[in-house]
């Protein structure tokens, strides 16, 4: 199953997770330490929707942002 919007072609994204211990400077501590980073995915926000093209019905995976887009229109 694809994780790609049909639109804009917005899939998944790869970011670090960073682990931190430790109390703020800010609120009285010595600072926040990173104790590790590690990869992790951030997908898209995918939304199966039926669209009406040339008197067809289709079904097509559409972002939270291309689907606002098609409804302002």
């Amino acid at each position: 199953m694809s994780k790609v919007c049909e639109r804009c072609g917005k899939g998944p994204q790869v970011v670090n997770a960073v682990t931190r211990r430790g109390k703020a400077k800010a609120q009285g501590g010595v600072g926040r330490k990173v104790t590790g980073v590690h990869r992790t995915r951030q997908l898209p926000n995918l939304q199966r929707v039926r669209l009406r093209q040339g008197g067809a019905v289709l079904k097509v995976k559409l972002c939270a942002r291309c689907l606002r887009d098609l409804q302002r229109t």
